[in-house]
């Protein structure tokens, strides 16, 4: 007996801890999107953890584009998601470097070089992808997941691996008469 109090006490922390941490992040959601001057649309999977920090001015999402747990999104050099965008969980976005080429200081020094990150249209990034600063990232482009994407993708390329590497193409027809026919997920 006292054994089931304390899995129903357990259960009931966990309740009002997963409560507390939704309200926390629709405050925080609430702010990025005053921040951003849009709408962003989070889509929980397992937690309710999302961080945007930098300049949010700089950051531009399609409103047919969703951010999922865990994403971790860096704008002050910019960074800009096209339309029908999905992701999985752990995404994470650097427009920002340090300049490890400094003749001053190591391993870097103050300054920061900005480089915009784009995704264009219907990309698709795996669970636990990292985009670095200057990526563009073409058109109906899959990312698998743990993908780290050091250089820009171009078009319909499906990549993998650390650094990514392009190991595939859509099916440029197919893909063209869907877009055509408006079949959008």
């Amino acid at each position: 007996m006292k054994f089931m109090m304390a899995v129903a006490k357990a259960i009931n922390f966990f309740r009002i801890f997963s409560f507390v941490e939704k309200m926390v992040l629709l405050s925080r959601l609430n702010s990025f999107e005053k921040q951003s001057g849009q709408k962003i649309t989070f889509i929980p999977q397992g937690s309710y953890k999302l961080s945007l920090m930098g300049d949010l001015s700089k950051f531009k999402i399609d409103p047919t584009s969703h951010l999922k747990s865990d994403a971790v999104i860096e704008c002050t050099g910019g960074v800009i998601i096209g339309k029908y965008f999905h992701t999985g969980r752990g995404l994470t976005i650097f427009s920002t470097n340090h300049n490890y080429n400094s003749t001053k200081l190591i391993p870097y020094d103050a300054t920061d070089i900005l480089k915009p990150v784009i995704i264009k249209d219907f990309v698709w990034a795996g669970a636990n992808v990292t985009i670095v600063p200057g990526v563009t990232i073409g058109e109906g482009v899959v990312i698998g997941a743990g993908a780290v994407v050091t250089k820009s993708i171009q078009d319909y390329a499906i990549v993998g691996g650390n650094p990514a590497e392009v190991i595939g193409y859509r099916d440029i027809e197919v893909f063209k008469t869907l877009q055509e026919e408006g079949k959008f997920y």
